[in-house]
């Protein structure tokens, strides 16, 4: 559940790809629904799309907006640092870090499961 740097974030998910498989379809499932559930109790978040990629680096992918009064960068890796993973991804070992970029907040999120298993994922707000 830990929030890491960028390079540290990165080789752990090449890690994962490299010597393991995805977790099946059916396992994803009810992860992505535990996501949206988590994304939706945040009041200044709104989840417009989620969505299965094929991509290894991006198994899920999440679209939403920030509609916040406080529509700032800071506030909204304050309330992810704050919130996230919840209990997304329960007997997992996962990381995570944020990035801001110019009108948006990306998310990303690789974690381990057994059986050299992962899921891999990003969630993108915009303002």
């Amino acid at each position: 559940m830990p929030f890491t740097k960028k390079p540290t974030f990165e080789q752990f998910r090449h890690t994962l790809i490299a010597s393991g498989k995805p977790i099946p379809e059916k396992e994803i499932v009810p992860i992505q629904a535990a996501m949206v559930a988590l994304l939706d109790s945040i009041p200044d978040l709104l989840v417009q799309k989620t969505r299965r990629q094929g991509h290894k680096d991006t198994l899920i992918e999440v679209s939403s907006s920030w509609v916040g009064l406080d529509a700032d960068h800071r506030t909204t890796v304050a309330t992810f640092k704050k919130h996230w993973p919840g209990s997304v991804f329960e007997g997992a070992e996962e990381l995570w870090t944020i990035e801001r970029h110019e009108e948006s907040v990306v998310l990303q999120f690789a974690a381990q499961y057994p059986n050299d298993r992962y899921l891999t994922g990003k969630v993108l707000v915009t303002f």
